[in-house]
């Protein structure tokens, strides 16, 4: 998924727990894996980490990398600033909203750490990642692909609030 849903699942499940913000971080992390497992539509990457030799620097002169990169933080700017007007009302709910969008995408950046090295512990986390993540990366069905994303965020908003 993109990182807008996981920053918006992570904010959600992490505010269910305003007094434990650690918990909330936690379980925001796993929310990542557990939506992972949903059929959905993710960023076309590659080019992304086929860069020579795999620096972070080598990816900044590589235009389509570039590309991506924008895209990548555009997504994660978007997701949280909802995050922030969904769920910030004081210096609590912003710590732990901040606390559920870092574990929210946290397991994807984990996942960048991976392709730059390849190397433990890395590779751990990239096996994780991979185990909980669906096969079904839907490329060939982008609008339906697209839409599982935003019903799932949709469907965990409408808990969150309802819960609250």
């Amino acid at each position: 998924m993109v990182l807008t849903a996981h920053s918006l699942v992570g904010a959600a499940v992490a505010n269910l727990f305003p007094q434990d913000p650690a918990l909330g971080f936690l379980l925001a992390y796993g929310s990542h894996y557990a939506i992972d497992m949903i059929p959905h539509r993710d960023y076309d990457l590659d080019g992304f980490f086929e860069v020579e030799p795999k620096t972070v620097g080598s990816l900044f002169r590589n235009a389509k990398a570039r590309l991506n990169m924008l895209m990548i933080g555009f997504d994660f700017c978007v997701g949280a600033g909802l995050a922030i007007f969904l769920f910030v009302s004081n210096r609590q709910t912003l710590i732990v909203t901040l606390l559920g969008i870092l574990g929210g995408v946290l397991p994807d950046f984990l996942q960048f750490l991976y392709h730059a090295s390849k190397k433990a512990p890395w590779t751990l986390t990239q096996s994780v990642h991979n185990f909980f993540h669906t096969d079904n990366h839907m490329k060939q069905q982008s609008f339906l692909g697209t839409m599982t994303q935003i019903t799932t965020v949709a469907l965990v908003l409408v808990c969150y609030f309802a819960l609250r």
